[in-house]
């Protein structure tokens, strides 16, 4: 008998990204569910991943796969690739969890990941599930393998004769290395082509998105910008590493095993400790792996590396950054805990990752606490100053497990009904508002600002002119696409 299935949740394309997701959003391998089956399977239990997404399984899809699996325990990992847009998925979670209780109600049912552990009372109270397990959660889904005693299960919620009841959260792991050494790649179906890359990291070379992967090097981050949820899980501002040794064994082994060249770091920052993140590119570059990566960075520890640095990044395959820029006004970025520079030391870091041949995806975000329609016309207007490659508009939200929104449930702010309103690119999205702008107009802006900057000629031009006509023209269909918004039509 199979011990556990983990299910990566699927039927959310449509919900999260509307029309974007028949070519233009991703469909990324869910790294976290195949760390946690390989740690699970080394502890000497049998363990498969049904990715419900990859194969855009509907809830009876994946129920009727479940049935015929008969697992002992069913694990439902609400993972994406940012803390931030995780609570979207819960929609979907939920109704997939009636769909398996109304096939079999004596199915047991885990869920886990970013969401329920910022709110795992919510989540019990919502969800038809037996557990919910918080933080991190590898050992925990052992015990519960091993029969342990739900009273003595670090991490564990469950109802104990129809009361809920929840137990000490557990330590984070300590030696990455040591505990979380394999990844059970082998249980995705990484070649029959059904995952897909960003559009941007591909721009190059778009019939190669299929070829991609994702993966931590390290797990935590040292930050508390108030906007992010990722400390709901983590619950500290340590960061942990696997060793580059380890990180270039995974990068080798999808390369070599799958033909997967584009990889996605996702790392909160990757360019954060020189002994690592130099050693990792070493390592590649060693390895001869001719690899398409992106990872994250900020413009404050950018601006201080060495421009060496960066080319030994670029030589590695580090071909994008995507760096936070957010804002350009100082001090609406120390409001959220983001840094203090300004919109002279931003241009920098831009020109500096430029001039070692790095491309970026720079995020900007409008609605930030302090936001008016003029610091928000600044931003775009600085965007299309720099005229990098891909950036990424967002209006500020408040995901659960963030200090926005802690702060937006005591002042009484507005968010949104149904987890489904947190996401980004979704028909019922709701931002947050600010003082002096409401969400219907800040939504307004950015959905203005995305068809007014991927629409620009100059930027069209600059776009055919590096990475050719194809990649020309898939943007012009992206920007065609009009996104249905609820609250700009009421």
């Amino acid at each position: 008998m199979l011990d556990i299935l983990i299910v990566n949740v699927g039927n959310i394309r449509k919900k999260v990204y509307q029309e974007l997701s028949d070519n233009f959003s991703a469909i990324e391998p869910p790294f976290w569910a195949a760390l946690t089956a390989g740690f699970i399977r080394k502890s000497g239990y049998s363990v498969e991943i049904l990715d419900a997404n990859a194969y855009n399984y509907s809830h009876k899809e994946a129920t009727k796969i479940i049935e015929e699996k008969n697992p002992r325990f069913v694990a439902i990992i609400v993972f994406s690739q940012q803390a931030n847009t995780c609570s979207p998925i819960m929609e979907s979670v939920i109704e997939l969890c009636d769909e398996i209780k109304k096939s079999n109600k004596d199915r047991v049912v885990i869920v886990s990941g970013w969401h329920p552990s910022a709110l795992p009372q919510r989540t019990m109270e919502e969800v038809e599930c037996n557990y919910i397990i918080v933080g991190e959660g590898f050992h925990a889904y052992v015990d519960l393998l091993k029969n342990k005693e739900t009273g003595e299960i670090l991490g564990l919620w469950y109802r104990d004769k129809g009361v809920i009841r929840n137990n000490q959260e557990p330590e984070l792991i300590g030696n990455l290395e040591k505990e979380l050494s394999d990844v059970a790649w082998d249980l995705l179906p990484l070649n029959k082509g059904l995952y897909r890359a960003f559009n941007w990291l591909c721009l190059n070379d778009l019939e190669s998105r299929d070829k991609c992967a994702t993966i931590y090097t390290s797990l935590g981050c040292p930050y508390h910008c108030t906007f992010c949820a990722i400390h709901s899980s983590f619950k500290s501002n340590r960061v942990r590493y696997w060793s580059p040794e380890w990180v270039v064994k995974q990068l080798s082994h999808l390369y070599h095993t799958y033909g997967i060249k584009n990889i996605n770091l996702l790392d909160e920052i990757f360019i954060l400790k020189p002994d690592h993140y130099l050693k990792v590119a070493e390592g590649i570059i060693n390895e001869k792996l001719p690899l398409n990566i992106c990872a994250f960075a900020r413009v404050d520890i950018i601006n201080k590396i060495p421009i060496n640095n960066l080319a030994v990044l670029k030589r590695a395959g580090v071909n994008w950054i995507k760096l936070g820029i957010e804002s350009i006004q100082p001090e609406i970025l120390e409001g959220v805990n983001k840094g203090i520079y300004d919109g002279e030391a931003s241009r920098n870091v831009v020109k500096k990752l430029h001039d070692a041949g790095i491309d970026i995806c720079a995020n900007f975000m409008f609605g930030l606490p302090g936001d008016t329609w003029d610091s928000m016309q600044g931003s775009l207007n600085f965007a299309y100053s720099l005229n990098c490659s891909f950036p990424s508009f967002f209006c500020t939200m408040a995901p659960p497990g963030s200090e926005l929104f802690e702060r937006a449930s005591e002042l009484g702010l507005k968010l949104p009904d149904t987890w489904g309103g947190y996401a980004q690119q979704g028909y019922d999205f709701l931002p947050l508002s600010t003082d002096t702008l409401s969400a219907k107009e800040i939504l307004a802006f950015r959905d203005y600002a995305f068809t007014a900057y991927f629409s620009n000629p100059r930027y069209l031009h600059m776009i055919e002119l590096k990475f050719g006509k194809k990649a020309r023209t898939h943007i012009e269909k992206m920007t065609k696409i009009s996104l249905k918004r609820k609250i700009l039509t009421e």
